[in-house]
């Protein structure tokens, strides 16, 4: 079982990043957050925090950058009805100490924001998890960006992914934001609208 990677990130797409290691590059599904600090990093040297999925079919790795982001996951995983697309999700959706607050104080409604998670669904994440997070992201966050600029970030290296340079993404998703009038932002609904602006302006 792979646990952990250390390498550069050599190809960066919507939901994965190729990490080469050793001269072997392996394929690690990331949520958006994560993707977007990657991006942020450059080429530097990273290390993903691993869990290892093997089925008849496949053998799927899921990436995180800290200890805490993928414990949670792998609590996530094991709840009714979540499996790693939605538990990425659920990640995506929040800054950790902010998921772990809102899962351990009832916060079904912060849960149920999630793309493809519905309320009984985040009914079920909370009741199955609220007690189970032990010393789960107990550090406070530091003054953590509004959660329109995470969406932003996340966008924006979604888009980056797809082939755009970052002078052409960014302007592209600040105006998607804007034309939506949203203090906080769908990151897929933003790389959706912005991707119909940027090809308008291709088609001009």
């Amino acid at each position: 079982m792979i646990a952990r990677l250390r390498g550069r990130v050599v190809v960066a797409d919507t939901d994965h990043v190729v990490l080469e290691t050793g001269g072997v590059g392996y394929q690690v599904q990331c949520h958006l957050r994560t993707l977007a600090a990657l991006h942020e990093m450059g080429d530097r040297e990273v290390i993903l925090h691993i869990h290892t999925s093997v089925s008849d079919d496949a053998i799927r790795l899921y990436g995180f950058l800290g200890r805490d982001e993928l414990r949670l996951f792998r609590l996530l995983i094991g709840v009714e009805r979540i499996g790693p697309k939605a538990a990425l999700s659920i990640l995506g959706r929040a800054e950790l100490p902010t998921m772990v607050r809102a899962i351990r104080d009832g916060d079904v409604a912060l849960v149920a924001t999630v793309p493809g998670v519905g309320r009984r669904t985040a009914e079920r994440v909370v009741l199955e998890l609220s007690d189970r997070l032990g010393d789960l992201a107990l550090t406070m966050e530091p003054a953590a960006p509004t959660a329109a600029a995470q969406a932003v970030e996340a966008a924006v290296a979604g888009l980056v992914g797809l082939g755009y340079r970052e002078s052409e993404a960014r302007p592209a998703v600040r105006a998607a934001l804007a034309a939506a009038g949203e203090a906080d932002g769908d990151v897929t609904a933003l790389v959706g609208r912005a991707l119909r602006l940027l090809d308008v302006g291709a088609a001009t």
